[in-house]
């Protein structure tokens, strides 16, 4: 139950991420990037998919996913600062797949992170894929 107005806290609450728009690659690993950045492993879990499969549609995957990249938020977030303006562009599509090697970035750093990253289309939603 959510606490009520007024109660302590109030106001210091995250307020819930809106939905990442998913309806390209670029705006997919724009979103992922975010999420990585601002530490939420339940969003870049939720942006993600392994053997063609969404992980929110795999059983445990995303508690998994989660545990897996928390390492990784944690080494980011002391980086967060040097990705101000982030932006991914020009992905190479092809099909219902798409790769990042030659992808323009804003900050040009985060081409090394996502140089190796693919998209890929399920259910009409792109998410990241790592391969």
């Amino acid at each position: 139950t959510p606490a009520p107005s007024g109660a302590a806290g109030a106001g210091t609450t995250a307020t819930p991420a809106k939905p990442v728009d998913q309806s390209t690659p670029d705006a997919v690993m724009t979103g992922w990037l975010t999420a990585l950045l601002n530490g939420d492993s339940s969003t870049v879990c939720g942006l993600m998919a392994a053997n063609g499969t969404a992980i929110e549609d795999l059983p445990n995957a995303k508690e998994q996913c989660a545990q897996a990249v928390t390492p990784m938020l944690e080494q980011l977030q002391s980086a967060k600062d040097m990705f101000k303006g982030l932006k991914v562009e020009g992905a190479t599509v092809q099909g219902d797949t798409a790769t990042f090697a030659s992808a323009r970035t804003t900050p040009e750093l985060a081409a090394s992170i996502i140089k190796n990253l693919k998209a890929v289309k399920l259910k009409g939603k792109w998410y990241v894929t790592q391969g």
